[in-house]
């Protein structure tokens, strides 16, 4: 007997799996589900999705311009094309005046000059790579090692920069900034004359940098300054200023001791001062006035006034004497030269004077002559400078009536 047999129908359904990409089919649903919100609803959700993904772009941007390695790789390419003024932007020194950004440009710049490396073609760096070393046992800056290499070249550099941190710019973003420790040395003594004012780079070194004072020098010492060139100019009243560049390399003591010169127009004021002094004094003599008529030609040192006094006194004492009609009668100066030169931190004055001396004299107790005569004297002495006014020693009158 014949049997039919009926196979039962089976629904064969589509299932999607797991990263398998949506049919057209499906996104036109979805999209025709989402024209059917609101469209209060759906400006609030494309709103939503703009604001994520501009906080993603947001915080990445963030994250790697406030970062070590940002501050790391701009200052290497700053050191690379010599841009001082860019390195000294992402480094952090300690507050000092000698570590203004003038110095550190001027420093580095000098240095690169004479090691030969300034005008060069800034290499390219082709690769860059910082990894975090270690951290310091105090304090939050870190030590990176970077390794770079430049283009043209097959040899990698490497070099160890401590990063520290900054101030917090926003949220949680910190500027982060390179501490050289190869930029600057310590506790530099550099040794001065006592009288001069000292700079250095343009700033006037004040007392609270003095350590000690002997001898007519001063030690002066120095807290922190750059490695490079550096000037140093020495200035005393009266005299020319001393300027020279130094290159310094290390922390070893420096000495700046030069014999300070006379400028031009001192050396002529103190001149001109010497021979008003002495035409004050023959004026004087001549007239018998007292020494107190004089005596702000010279230094009020007691001793000086005291010892100028007396040769003052011989001095008038040598014009004529009215009981015994005898003695001179006129000093008549025809040439005064004048060398002024500084000795030992003294300033010193050479005049040579030549003057026609008439003198009357006494013969057979009853007859008197006249006589004139040329002499030359030759006049030294010390000069101080006193209330803005050049004034003589107590050996400026010592060789008057004797010629030279």
């Amino acid at each position: 007997m014949l049997q039919k047999w009926k196979r039962k129908g089976k629904r064969f359904r589509h299932v999607e799996k797991d990263g398998e990409e949506t049919t057209e089919l499906s996104v036109k649903i979805q999209a025709a589900k989402f024209r059917d919100l609101p469209m209060s609803l759906r400006i609030l959700i494309v709103n939503l999705s703009l604001f994520l993904i501009l906080c993603a772009v947001f915080f990445m941007a963030g994250a790697y311009l406030y970062a070590p390695q940002a501050a790391g790789r701009n200052y290497v390419e700053a050191c690379l094309a010599g841009d001082w003024n860019s390195a000294y932007d992402v480094c952090q020194f300690p507050d000092s005046t000698f570590l203004s950004r003038k110095n550190y440009v001027n420093a580095m710049t000098w240095k690169a000059k004479q090691d030969g490396t300034d005008g060069q073609e800034t290499p390219e760096i082709k690769s860059f790579f910082m990894r975090r070393k270690q951290n310091l046992e105090t304090g939050e800056n870190r030590i990176y090692t970077v390794r770079y290499t430049l283009k043209g070249m097959s040899d990698s550099q490497e070099e160890t920069l401590e990063i520290a941190v900054g101030d917090t710019v926003k949220w949680n973003f910190k500027e982060w900034y390179v501490v050289p420790k190869d930029s600057c040395v310590t506790d530099v003594e550099i040794t001065v004359p006592a009288d001069a004012s000292f700079y250095l780079d343009g700033v006037q070194v004040g007392k609270k940098y003095l350590k000690e004072t002997a001898d007519n020098v001063s030690i002066y010492k120095i807290p922190y300054l750059f490695l490079g060139g550096h000037t140093i100019e020495l200035t005393e009243k009266q005299k020319d200023p001393y300027r020279e560049i130094v290159l310094v390399q290390d922390n070893s003591s420096m000495e700046f001791l030069p014999d300070l010169k006379l400028n031009d127009s001192t050396g002529k004021t103190i001149a001109d001062r010497a021979e008003e002094s002495l035409d004050k004094v023959f004026t004087a003599a001549a007239a018998g006035k007292s020494f107190s008529t004089i005596k702000n030609e010279f230094s009020a040192d007691t001793a000086v006034q005291k010892t100028a006094k007396e040769q003052y006194q011989q001095l008038c004492d040598a014009y004529l004497n009215s009981d015994t009609n005898t003695g001179i009668t006129s000093i008549t100066v025809s040439s005064v030269s004048t060398t002024v030169t500084n000795e030992s931190n003294q300033m010193k004055i050479e005049t040579n004077v030549t003057a026609a001396i008439e003198r009357r004299t006494r013969f057979l107790h009853f007859f008197r002559k006249t006589k004139i005569e040329t002499v030359t004297w030759k006049l030294e002495s010390v000069v101080t400078l006193e209330n803005e006014k050049w004034v003589m020693g107590s050996d400026f009158l010592t060789k008057i009536g004797h010629e030279a």
